[in-house]
This record gives C-alpha cells, structure tokens and sequence, in this order.
C-alpha cells in the first residue's frame, strides 16, 4: 500500500513538471517584433535579436521558466520591415509660443523607439543636435536666444524612417526697462515723453492726476514710437485742462509680450494748460522810418505767470534759424529792437511758457 502511494506521487509530480515544461516557449523575436501580437505589444524587441520567454499565450514571463527550454524557436514570420515614419507628438514648446526664460522645455512623445534631434533654423548655423536615442519621449529644458526661434524637429526609427515637426516660438528673457520720462519736473501742459529699453513691447500707458480731482490713465500708440541707440522713445499729449494750475503726479506702465512689468518714477509737475496771451495783438510791433527803416521795435504785453522766452524765425532767411527776442518780462512786457538786413522778411513769433505752451504771431515787412 504505502509503495503503491509512492509510485502515485511521483507520477504526478513527473506529470506536473512536464506539464509547467510545455507551459513555456523560448522564443527569438528580430527588432521590431512584440508579444503577444503587434496589436498588444506588452514587449517589443528593440535590438537586432531578442530572447523571450513567454507563457502558451505568448505573454512575457519570467526568463526563469525556460532555462531548461534549450534554443530559441523564431517568432512568427520572423517580422515585417518597417516603413512607416514616426509619429511625433509635441506637447511644448507651442507653436507662436512666448517664454519669460531662455531654458525652454522641449516635451516630445514619440510612438515608437527613435532617434531625437533638431535644428535652429534662424541660429543654428544648418547644424543638426542631437538630443536623444532609442527613446518614446524626451523631457528637458533647452536653451535659446532671445528672440523668435524656428526649430525643426527630428525623430528617426531604427529602421530609418525620419519624421519631422516645425514650431516657431518666441523668447523673452529680460525685463523691460524704462530709462527716462519727460518732463522731469516743473511743469506740464500735456505733453509727455517716455524712453525705454524692450525688444517685444506689448502695452504702454501714462497714469496721471491728483487726489483732489482724480486720476486718469491713456494708452500710447507703440506703432509710433520712435527707436534710436536702441531704446524706444515715445510721445503723447492729454487733455490737462481739468488740472490747470494744480500739482499732478504722472507715471508710465510697460508690459511685454511675455507679462514682464515696468514702472517709470512717479513724477510731480505743475499744470500750466493755457498758451500765453498776447494782450496787444494789433500794435505790438512797428516799422523804423527813414534812416530807422532796417529797425523793427517790439513792444509785447503778454499775460503769462510763468513766461519762459519770445522768439522768431524768418522764413524768408536762408538758414531759418531760432533767434531770441527776450527771455523775461518786466511789468508783463517786453521792449526789443531788432535790426534786419535789406529784403522781403517774414518772421513767425514764439511766446512761450515753461509748460511748452505757445503762442504764435506772424509779420511781414520790406526793409
């Protein structure tokens, strides 16, 4: 009884082995092959020839099973070649893209193992990088100029098969900077100016104004700014009326493409919107007579409280220059006598305040 046990264990432990040895394939896959199947792919052979061991079902298992399987059996027909290309997923940069750094992540999915490079084609000099090998997905950041940067992508299969993708992207890696704002004391008749250094201005704006009669802002073209020595330099003139003869503080606001800031100074002047007036406007100026014909005598009464200068330019003068008549006022008037050559004269009149208001008169007279 207790041999016939015996015997019936062993047969059922030799049946049991055999059965676990028939349970498990040593198979010889070529690159490009996967297990189970190549529509369930749960192990594909990304070397010239790959041993796997697998269950009945083809399933990859432990290489363990089959040490004692001897030589791999091939898998299937032995593979199909690959023609088909890579296909590439870019999740970033995106495409029109704006980036505060120059080390910019460059997020790239591939569907099979490949070969990963690229080349700048504004910078790059026609030299191709790479930056990966053999791999489904690459994740780091990559450095570039400031500026907008055009990359081609590149993604290369075992089998040879290159795919491509082109983004174009911008950097924007410096702070802007607002140099100088005008005027920048005294006094303002609406007039302002604004200097500043940034390649990808976005957005400009003057604030202004007082607690005692409120504050105002306004956009300022950037299409009209003008650029010298590399910096921008921007005008624009506001309606100061509701702040004549009060004290205002005014400052500037520039944003980049990229959301970078910068304030200006906040400057306090005095509002002067009013152009001087001329209170004599019909006699203010006579003809010399005689010997006296080449003398023109002026004789202005303005009413100014912060007079700067009274100037003329002759337009009938060759070089048309700025010249001065007085540069003050006593009792509000201004007595000058000005000699002139022989010949037809045309002068426009300046009167001017400290604000830049102005006021303009014009004569004509023959000497």
């Amino acid at each position: 009884m207790k041999k016939d046990l015996m015997l019936l264990v062993f047969f059922v432990s030799v049946l049991i082995i055999v059965s676990n040895v028939s349970a498990y394939k040593l198979y010889c896959l070529n690159y490009g092959q996967s297990l189970p199947s190549q529509q369930n792919p749960r192990y594909t052979c990304f070397h010239d020839v790959c041993q796997v061991c697998t269950t009945d079902s083809n399933n990859p298992t432990h290489p363990g099973y089959c040490n004692d399987a001897g030589n791999c059996q091939v898998f299937g027909d032995g593979g199909n070649v690959d023609m088909e290309l890579p296909v590439i997923t870019l999740i970033s940069p995106v495409d029109d893209g704006v980036y505060r750094s120059r080390n910019v992540l460059f997020d790239i999915r591939v569907n099979e193992p490949s070969s990963l490079s690229y080349i700048d084609n504004i910078n790059g000099r026609g030299v191709i990088k790479n930056i990966a090998s053999n791999t489904r997905s690459y994740t780091r950041e990559l450095n570039f100029k400031d500026g907008e940067n055009d990359i081609t992508i590149y993604a290369k299969d075992r089998n040879g098969n290159r795919a491509e993708v082109n983004v174009v992207f911008f950097v924007d890696s410096k702070n802007p900077k607002i140099v100088k704002s005008f005027p920048m004391k005294g006094f303002s008749n609406g007039a302002f100016r604004v200097e500043f250094i940034e390649k990808n201005p976005k957005n400009l704006k003057i604030s202004y104004g007082n607690e005692e009669t409120g504050f105002r802002n306004s956009n300022l073209d950037l299409d009209e700014c003008v650029i010298s020595k590399g910096k921008h330099i921007c005008s624009i003139d506001v309606n100061l009326n509701d702040y004549d003869g009060q004290n205002i503080n005014y400052w500037f606001d520039l944003e980049d493409i990229s959301g970078k800031t910068a304030k200006s100074k906040i400057i306090e002047v005095s509002v002067d919107a009013v152009d001087p007036i001329l209170l004599n406007p019909n006699n203010f100026w006579s003809q010399g007579e005689g010997v006296n014909i080449r003398n023109v005598n002026f004789n202005f009464e303005i009413n100014e409280d912060n007079f700067n200068e009274i100037t003329y330019i002759d337009n009938e003068d060759a070089n048309r220059r700025e010249r001065k008549i007085c540069s003050k006022l006593k009792e509000n008037k201004c007595v000058k006598k000005i000699s002139f050559r022989n010949g037809h004269h045309e002068l426009d009149i300046f009167m001017k305040d400290k604000a830049g208001n102005v006021h303009t008169e014009n004569i004509v007279f023959h000497v």
